[in-house]
């Protein structure tokens, strides 16, 4: 679902530092207009990077990934999963609606 969320819709990849500055890690919010709407993604409670830097260009580098990628095939599989045809349409509707 987090995929899904990213793909199609407008994100803010935001750092975030331990208490000494030493270690970093970072967090992809869904946007809705100029606001933040929700955390999809982050690496915490983890520091794993060394710097703010790093940290900012792997989260962009994850975005991206996800963006690149296919999910029509994971859409299709989750809403068979699902097994409940209103369930499928929900599940559906989400992820339309995360699009938005």
């Amino acid at each position: 679902m987090s995929a899904m969320m990213i793909q199609g819709n407008e994100t803010l990849v935001d750092t975030y530092s331990n208490n000494e500055k030493t270690k970093y890690g970072f967090i992809v919010y869904l946007m809705k207009g100029k606001e933040i709407h929700t955390e999809i993604v982050s690496t915490l409670p983890y520091y794993p990077y060394p710097t703010q830097g790093i940290a900012k260009i792997a989260g962009d580098a994850l975005v991206k990934t996800v963006r690149d990628m296919d999910l029509s095939p994971e859409t299709n599989k989750l809403e068979k999963a699902m097994g409940d045809p209103e369930i499928a349409k929900a599940v559906s509707e989400i992820v339309e609606e995360s699009k938005k």
